[in-house]
């Protein structure tokens, strides 16, 4: 319970639970799109479980966000921050052990088989 007596909640706790989930087009949006939020919650629950440290992950991260800036810097691609997030999450993941290059490519192709109509038939 909040501070402010047994069962009430504070102005601002009220405040803070009032407020609804930002959507496209909100000033204070973080994310845009559910996959996005979905990534960045994994990773720091990963890190806080302790399968990794968060000073692995900031290296990591540090190197996928210079590679995707020397890439755009040549014109060859550019990526989202969370694009960027991603590649990271799964270069740790496969490093520390916990997936595998193919797991990850297996997992990629279930999910495009059953998004397809394909698999529908």
């Amino acid at each position: 319970m909040a501070a402010g007596g047994a069962g009430k909640l504070t102005a601002p706790a009220s405040a803070l639970l009032a407020r609804s989930l930002p959507v496209a087009g909100d000033a204070d949006v973080k994310f845009a799109e559910p996959w996005e939020a979905k990534a960045f919650a994994i990773i720091v629950e990963m890190s806080q479980a302790g399968h990794f440290s968060w000073s692995d992950w900031v290296d990591c991260f540090s190197k996928e966000v210079a590679a995707a800036d020397a890439l755009e810097a040549a014109g060859v691609v550019s990526k989202t921050y969370y694009e960027q997030w991603l590649n990271a999450a799964e270069t740790l993941l496969i490093e520390k052990g916990i997936t595998s290059k193919a797991q990850l490519q297996a997992r990629r192709f279930a999910m495009g088989v059953v998004g397809s109509t394909h698999a529908m038939k």
